[in-house]
């Protein structure tokens, strides 16, 4: 039987994520993959976890296993808030949903804001997943410059008024604003304040999804204050994850923000997945509570600064003059810049023959741009795969060149 003419119009949006495909190389044998954007797996707090299974009393047993809440595990809530206070996040006035990954926070915001044919802001370049919802539920997301500071203010006045003029205001703006994905440039402070100022005058929602924030190698929390943590007049939704301060595996974010869109995602959520996996959401709980997110965020920053070090080194010491790249100060990620005439597309295919692989960079782009970049994560390979693989790559890009 033929399907393609029962397919509805949504259910033909839908395309293949390119890192998902590529991560199916990863278990090639020889393939050094740098595509991914994991985190290191030999150091999940797996003794903490068990630790935490290990100590549970009945009760929370059986609320472990059990069908929990739509809106959550009460305790995780709690502890949540705590969390986010820390950072200088207000929560009075606020609610918090838990979500099957921050991937469902994307998709329960983008389902209850935008209707076909809206128009969403997002940056230059932006996260894969997020432009694959957006697109999915059929908005367009137009882009926004970014230099090394992050999103150019007057970029997105230019674009706010340009809209406003011929189609309407766009439904929001989407923003990675620290240490992104896929370019590791990191937001300044003062454009942070200068976003927030155009966003509140023109009166447009952010939604912030800033899931690296804790994994800097400079600095201290102050030098990443969140555009939540300066939302004076509750327009800023922010998207959190566990899957880099504990495990993505578990599959746990949430939703912090005003209370009325909080409840409108929680109605969508209804007709989901009706609830979070109980298991991950009383895990992740308990570990909050346990304070076991500091111990593990603290020793993660040195690991992955480290792996960020001799990336960036092995780039330096291999790549033609003729490459550039982005040098982040934290986070999983640098962004590569090849010749303007060279295609990542292309690279990658002569690339995967000698055993390595990475992320090409128009899916990054919504305005077809991007062809000459390419994404590599360092987050989840050993030194030796860095080196080999930046070394294997340079040796491919010098013989294109």
């Amino acid at each position: 039987m033929e399907f393609d003419r029962f397919f509805s119009v949504a259910g033909s949006r839908l395309k293949s994520s390119k890192i998902r495909e590529l991560m199916k190389l990863a278990g090639e044998p020889g393939i050094i993959s740098m595509a991914g954007g994991m985190p290191d797996a030999e150091h999940f707090p797996f003794e903490e976890i068990r630790k935490i299974i290990d100590s549970w009393d009945a009760g929370k047993r059986a609320a472990a296993l059990q069908y929990g809440a739509t809106s959550g595990y009460p305790p995780l809530v709690e502890q949540i808030a705590e969390y986010v206070s820390a950072s200088g996040v207000e929560t009075d006035g606020q609610a918090i949903l838990p979500t099957t990954g921050a991937q469902q926070a994307i998709q329960l915001l983008t389902r209850i804001f935008c209707d076909p044919g809206d128009t969403v802001l997002v940056e230059l370049p932006t996260f894969i997943g997020a432009v694959a919802v957006f697109i999915g539920y059929g908005a367009d997301p137009v882009g926004l410059l970014m230099d090394d500071q992050g999103l150019i203010p007057g970029e997105l006045e230019k674009k706010i008024t340009e809209l406003k003029e011929r189609e309407g205001s766009p439904k929001f703006l989407y923003t990675n604003p620290t240490f992104q994905n896929p370019s590791g440039i990191t937001m300044s402070q003062n454009r942070r304040d200068e976003i927030y100022s155009l966003c509140s005058r023109y009166d447009l929602p952010i939604i912030e999804d800033d899931p690296y924030y804790e994994l800097y190698f400079e600095g201290g929390p102050e030098d990443y204050r969140s555009l939540k943590a300066r939302d004076t007049d509750n327009r800023v939704i922010r998207i959190g994850t566990f899957s880099k301060i504990l495990s993505p595996g578990l599959r746990l974010g949430w939703i912090l923000g005003p209370t009325e869109v909080v409840a409108r995602c929680e109605t969508a959520k209804q007709s989901e997945d009706a609830c979070s996996s109980s298991f991950s959401q009383v895990v992740a709980a308990d570990y909050l509570a346990a304070g076991y997110v500091n111990q593990y965020t603290a020793k993660m920053r040195r690991i992955y600064s480290q792996k960020c070090r001799l990336m960036l080194d092995c780039l330096e010491r291999e790549m033609p003059e003729q490459v550039s790249w982005s040098r982040p100060a934290g986070g999983f990620f640098t962004w590569l810049t090849l010749p303007g005439h060279m295609d990542s597309e292309k690279l990658l295919t002569e690339s995967i023959k000698h055993k390595v692989a990475f992320v090409t960079g128009s899916p990054f782009h919504v305005d077809g741009g991007g062809r000459n970049k390419l994404r590599l994560a360092f987050s989840n390979s050993n030194p030796e795969q860095i080196e080999q693989g930046v070394k294997r790559l340079a040796g491919v890009i010098r013989s294109m060149i």
